[in-house]
């Protein structure tokens, strides 16, 4: 009976050890973390800045200039300086910054050549025979002597002051290199009979007598009435007497 109980337990024994061992744990498994695809930004279409429109530069007029050198000259600072009245004719001396040919001069259509001298830049000389209208407008016109053409047309005065005394007879000392310098007058202003007045003057410079003027009548009768202050400084200036 003892030894039939010791069989059992030894083939119980035997049939645990032959089946197989039991996974304590089974390891399942872990979850890997599964990146979900996000959307993908689609770039948005930037807007094209359309060009505008350059505003183009619009061609200005060009002043067609003449062919001679004489554009350069400045003639809205013309400007004379003496009228004279000598042998040959009438004299004229005008300040035109600039000129650098020789022009034609038309006042009031008479007709005066002019010259340039390299020695006086930006003076012009001119010479003709009639006599320029003083006091008075004229009209004065600068033509070009190669083409014809005209360059400047103006209206212009010229005051007496500028008409330069002649020389009395006998006071022929041109030649003298101080002439017109340290002038000093003896003058007299007077009231002449049609009640204008009138002036005698005599004057000299440094080199001796100068000019003269006598612009009363002959037969000015004597004592008469003396030009007042206002009269005394009009007729010095029309004479040009300092």
């Amino acid at each position: 009976m003892k030894k039939g109980w010791m069989v059992v337990v030894f083939l119980v024994v035997f049939l645990q050890a032959c089946q197989p061992q039991m996974v304590s744990s089974l390891q399942l498994p872990t979850n890997t973390s599964v990146v979900i695809p996000t959307d993908t930004a689609v770039p948005s279409a930037t807007a094209t800045q359309t060009p505008t429109m350059t505003q183009t530069p619009t061609m200005t007029p060009t002043v067609t200039q003449s062919p001679a050198a004489t554009p350069m000259a400045r003639f809205n600072e013309l400007k004379l300086l003496l009228l004279e009245n000598k042998l040959g004719g009438w004299t004229m001396q005008w300040v035109l910054p600039g000129v650098q040919i020789p022009l034609k001069l038309l006042l009031d259509n008479r007709e005066y050549t002019c010259t340039v001298d390299v020695k006086y830049p930006d003076r012009l000389f001119c010479q003709g025979l009639a006599q320029p209208a003083l006091e008075r407008p004229i009209t004065l016109v600068f033509v070009n002597p190669e083409n014809g053409k005209e360059i400047y047309r103006t209206e212009f005065i010229i005051p007496v002051a500028l008409l330069k005394p002649p020389t009395p007879v006998g006071y022929a000392q041109t030649n003298c290199p101080d002439r017109g310098k340290n002038v000093s007058c003896e003058t007299e202003c007077r009231i002449a009979p049609d009640g204008t007045p009138c002036i005698v003057a005599t004057c000299v410079d440094a080199c001796g007598p100068y000019f003269s003027v006598h612009s009363c009548p002959d037969d000015m009768p004597l004592p008469s009435h003396s030009c007042t202050a206002e009269q005394w400084v009009a007729m010095k200036k029309k004479y040009q007497i300092p």
